[in-house]
């Protein structure tokens, strides 16, 4: 639901239930809150005069005094005479037994009395003082009538009120709208590494202090990218120039070698057979050079099957698994994924490849997936990893141990590395109890 309509809708269902509440409480508690507030001004006057003689009060209150009567007729009629003399007969109320024992025990006694007739009622209280009853008689004003009105009033009011509140959040929300619109638009140009202007909002608020920020970030954003276009680009080119540095020279030496090889007994031509290790090692590397290069390339995506791709690299080196006396086991179903090819199969050759350098006598490949990855995993039996360097494999330049029997140059798991987060995936290592396990996690990816 759009920010407008919920704003629009809370406020209205606000005003809405303040209104239902009023009318409720009104209801509830109207008739009694005005018997209080006319009790409490009957017990100002009744206090007064309790405590002066002076009967004299600029109010409504009628005060009236009879002398102190048992009989009950003679009771009410002297207090009617008291309030209203000669027009008395107008007037219904009457004090029956019960309310006279009352006053008799308590001292003080007060009723109400509708006068249906005259579309009014009476506050009267009877209370002694000295030989006498005091009588003070209070009006009341219609209350259901007074009630009436004030419901039709606030209808009124709560219109008004309304109309005017929704006046006043549309003509400022328009403003908020605009406000969120223009950070939106900014985060989605920020998002599409689009760092134009951001447009500042001219206000003195959160809004105004929030555009200013984003400009921040969209200039330090924008430096920061530039920064690391030029870095991309200087490290493409070292790596590519690199490769082709190392690969005519090599190949000359090679050659050389080979040929110097043929001239010499067979006891020297050892010494040749090391060059010739070297320069094996030193073109693998160069071939590393050009994979880091290959790995700046825009990301060719296409459909296939990742258990192919694997079967295809285990083929490629069953040769070495002969040698080295290597058991591969190879579990998977078939499974489709969206990447790119070349990548995926550079990141899987060099895993592989690099439990073939330490694995014992045994290699465990399966391929599998749930609900939001698939995942490739790789054991090898060789030795674990020690603990202190396992976080660090994956860095570039990094191997645990210089082994002259291996050829390791500490770039294969950092371009791993480098493919997978590519591909907005995830790698990861763990020693087993026997061994070292890899794995990649890949995302799927809906067509």
């Amino acid at each position: 639901m759009k920010l407008k309509r919920k704003s629009f809708i809370i406020i209205n269902l606000t005003l809405l239930i303040s209104f239902i509440l009023f009318f409720i409480l009104t209801e509830t508690f109207g008739k009694k809150y005005y018997f209080y507030k006319k009790n409490s001004e009957l017990n100002q006057v009744e206090n007064s005069i309790k405590n002066s003689s002076n009967y004299n009060f600029s109010s409504d209150i009628l005060i009236g005094k009879i002398p102190i009567l048992k009989d009950n007729f003679e009771f009410n009629n002297q207090l009617k005479l008291s309030l209203f003399q000669k027009d008395s007969w107008k007037y219904n109320f009457w004090f029956g037994n019960d309310a006279l024992q009352k006053l008799d025990e308590t001292g003080t006694i007060t009723m109400n009395f509708q006068q249906k007739n005259l579309k009014s009622s009476f506050l009267i209280r009877v209370f002694k003082k000295q030989n006498n009853f005091i009588v003070l008689c209070l009006p009341l004003s219609a209350i259901e009538e007074n009630l009436k009105l004030m419901r039709t009033f606030s209808l009124y009011i709560f219109f008004i009120i309304s109309i005017f509140s929704w006046s006043v959040y549309t003509y400022y929300f328009r403003k908020i709208t605009k406000y969120i619109s223009n950070i939106e638009l900014s985060l989605d140009k920020i998002s599409k590494k689009d760092f134009s202007e951001v447009e500042l909002i001219n206000s003195n608020d959160e809004f105004g202090n929030i555009s200013k920020k984003l400009l921040t970030v969209s200039e330090e954003l924008k430096e920061y990218f530039e920064f690391l276009n030029k870095k991309y680009e200087s490290q493409k080119y070292f790596y590519n120039s690199l490769a082709h540095e190392l690969k005519t020279p090599i190949t000359v030496i090679s050659g050389y070698t080979y040929y110097i090889k043929d001239i010499l007994q067979k006891e020297d031509q050892k010494y040749c057979d090391l060059i010739i290790n070297e320069c094996i090692g030193i073109s693998q590397l160069a071939k590393k050079f050009q994979l880091l290069a290959e790995n700046f390339k825009n990301l060719e995506v296409s459909n296939f099957y990742l258990d192919e791709l694997v079967k295809s690299i285990i083929d490629k080196f069953q040769l070495d698994f002969s040698e080295k006396n290597i058991s591969i086991e190879f579990h998977s179903k078939p499974i489709e994924i969206i990447g790119d090819y070349n990548l995926i199969k550079v990141a899987i050759d060099n895993l592989i490849s690099n439990s073939l350098k330490f694995a014992k006598d045994t290699i465990s490949i399966s391929i599998y997936s749930n609900d939001n990855d698939i995942v490739f995993s790789i054991y090898n039996n060789g030795a674990n990893i020690p603990p202190d360097k396992i976080s660090k494999i994956w860095e570039p330049f990094f191997f645990i141990e210089k082994n002259s029997k291996v050829d390791n140059w500490g770039f294969g798991l950092s371009i791993v590395a480098d493919i997978i987060k590519r591909h907005n995936g995830n790698y990861k290592v763990k020693n087993k109890d026997i061994g070292v396990e890899f794995r990649i996690i890949l995302p799927k990816i809906s067509k």
